[in-house]
């Protein structure tokens, strides 16, 4: 059967034409059926795959038909209870951690892996950092495409696209020698980076006592990354060819949000002395004795704001409200005083959506009551919005 013939479900022939077509540059994810079934995953047409690493092989890809269309496949599969989760959620806005196709096309792209479990990182279990997994999402949308079936019999339908399109990426199952160098390179590609990798929490790179002095922890040689270099956000071995985030540029990135937090946390100070302070001198002037919460403005209590706080969190905010832990109340405030809005500034630890604990700093808007009623997480809107 040649790679442009028709595919069988069992005893009924499945013409290409049962697959609809996935745009995610355009389409809804809620336009893919909530059932069983099986996709294919292609390159458009401008598209290529993302080889930035040192792979002795290249790939023969295998085209797809689809209403006079060619497109060359690249991964197939199936999913036994839900194409929109597995297909969009999973594959195409998840992590590297629950997806195969992402782990190869972030290994291929030269994207560093590190332990998915923060808890249990000798599992093995592996994804990328975040900053990885938002680069490898916007590259998948912006280069492939997926069509979908919705069928019962997904499991021998699956077996038979593995057979008929040779995905270079379907690592398990596909028995086809054509693309199998390809293959094991790839598998020895993750499998040894996971392992050399794991264990490294930092970047592609190892920092040495010299700031610009760095180690390739793919081949091991040194390299220097020179003053025109440092504003990269992408480097290359000039050894291996590897791809690889500059740690100078991430170092100094998160220098700059470190520098945003102090200012802001300095402002809302500044901003708390002069409320007290123009409470007080209003106080005196009066002759009264009379003291409240925000200045001039009745605002909530501190123990009142906390609790607002919290309670938004674990209703409409946590993915998991259980795993909420508070660290810290850095400040209390007036936010507006023409709407009479107050702020708290809390950091806590809580589960993503993806499982993992996070700490996070954030501005809760609260009203007079102590409800929330924003979240800010972007510092400088608050320093602009004064």
């Amino acid at each position: 059967m040649g790679s442009q013939a028709a595919i069988y479900e069992t005893n009924n022939m499945i013409s290409q034409d049962e697959f609809s077509l996935f745009d995610p540059q355009k389409t809804r994810a809620s336009v893919l059926p909530d059932k069983p079934g099986n996709y294919i995953i292609v390159l458009r047409s401008t598209s290529s795959l993302p080889i930035k690493v040192q792979i002795s092989t290249t790939p023969i890809l295998t085209s797809f038909q689809h209403k006079k269309e060619k497109y060359n496949v690249v991964y197939v599969g199936k999913s036994s209870k839900s194409l929109r989760i597995r297909d969009y959620k999973q594959h195409f806005t998840g992590t590297a951690g629950n997806s195969t196709i992402r782990k190869s096309l972030g290994c291929l792209l030269g994207f560093k892996l590190i332990p998915r479990d923060i808890n249990s990182p000798q599992n093995g279990k592996t994804t990328f950092d975040e900053f990885d997994e938002r680069t490898l999402t916007e590259w998948m949308k912006d280069n492939l495409l997926l069509f979908y079936y919705a069928n019962n019999d997904y499991a021998n339908v699956e077996k038979e696209l593995i057979r008929t399109y040779n995905p270079p990426l379907n690592l398990q199952g596909n028995f086809n020698k054509t693309n199998l160098d390809f293959r094991k390179e790839l598998s020895t590609l993750r499998s040894c980076t996971s392992a050399k990798q794991a264990p490294i929490p930092n970047n592609q790179l190892k920092l040495n006592a010299y700031p610009q002095q760095m180690q390739c922890s793919n081949c091991g040689i040194n390299l220097t990354i020179d003053e025109g270099l440092k504003n990269e956000e992408y480097i290359k071995c000039l050894s291996c060819g590897c791809i690889i985030q500059n740690p100078i540029y991430i170092q100094n990135k998160k220098n700059k949000e470190r520098r945003q937090w102090i200012a802001v946390l300095i402002f809302l100070v500044v901003v708390i002395i002069f409320n007290i302070s123009s409470r007080e001198y209003s106080t005196s002037s009066k002759g009264n004795n009379r003291i409240e919460n925000y200045g001039s403005n009745k605002g909530p209590s501190q123990t009142k704001a906390m609790a607002g706080v919290r309670v938004y969190l674990k209703r409409h905010y946590l993915k998991d409200p259980d795993s909420y832990e508070g660290i810290s109340w850095e400040a209390f405030g007036i936010y507006n005083k023409d709407n009479n809005t107050y702020f708290a500034l809390h950091k806590y630890r809580a589960k993503n959506s993806y499982g993992g604990y996070v700490v996070e700093e954030k501005l809760f808007v609260l009203d007079s009551d102590g409800n929330v009623i924003k979240v800010v997480d972007d510092m400088n809107e608050v320093i602009n919005g004064y």
